[in-house]
């Protein structure tokens, strides 16, 4: 499964939960990047033990090299909603020896504010080991308006079970936040549809997230 670029990730984590991880399901990006001319889609539903709970869907698309994404996520009414743009280039694939490379900017909104509350940059390395899976390395910088910027980090791991799961895990790191931790399964359904069920935590709690995703060659 190829992920919307990691930059909403971290662009969504200067914003109040339960927006904070609002640009995908998982919070560390990989390399890879839908084909040129064709869209790949994420949503899910991210629940926490408070009965708070999230719905978001991330549609993107590539042209020219570039993959473009436009998100949204809804939450409790008092909560603003939030719309994130992002952009991601891949510079070298990821093959079955070879790392792969990309770079990634994105930016984001809210209901409640006109002009963006928050843009990220974001440089993604997808590195396969043998015997263990493909490990993805992020490193990156995130402003909130009015703030300085600040560098952000984080390693992920996609461990194949079989054909038809991946085990994931991941942890992201902001400075000034608390560390974030997330971990599951990824189910290939065919056709390039996944389902995805995680557990997180950060300072601020715990949750659950149900995935369902489509992505061209994703499976």
């Amino acid at each position: 499964m190829r992920r919307l670029a990691g930059t909403l990730v971290l662009a969504f984590a200067l914003l109040p939960s339960p927006a904070a991880r609002a640009g995908a399901s998982l919070l560390v990006d990989d390399a890879g990047t839908t084909p040129d001319g064709h869209c790949q889609v994420e949503s899910w539903l991210r629940l926490a033990p408070s009965g708070a709970a999230e719905a978001s869907a991330v549609p993107a698309c590539a042209v020219g090299g570039v993959e473009y994404s436009l998100g949204g996520s809804m939450a409790a009414a008092s909560t603003p909603a939030a719309l994130a743009f992002g952009l991601k280039h891949t510079l070298r694939d990821a093959a079955d020896e070879t790392p792969g490379f990309a770079v990634s900017a994105g930016s984001v909104w809210t209901s409640r504010s006109g002009a963006p509350g928050a843009a990220v940059a974001n440089l993604i390395a997808s590195l396969p080991v043998a015997g263990l899976g493909v490990i993805h390395l992020n490193a990156g910088w995130s402003v909130a308006r009015g703030h300085l910027p600040v560098p952000t980090s984080g390693v992920g791991l996609e461990h194949p079970q079989g054909s038809h799961w991946l085990v994931l895990a991941e942890g992201f790191v902001q400075r000034g936040t608390g560390p974030a931790w997330q971990a599951g399964l990824r189910r290939m359904l065919g056709s390039g549809v996944t389902a995805d069920l995680l557990v997180g935590t950060d300072p601020h709690g715990h949750w659950l997230t149900l995935g369902l995703n489509y992505s061209p060659g994703g499976g």
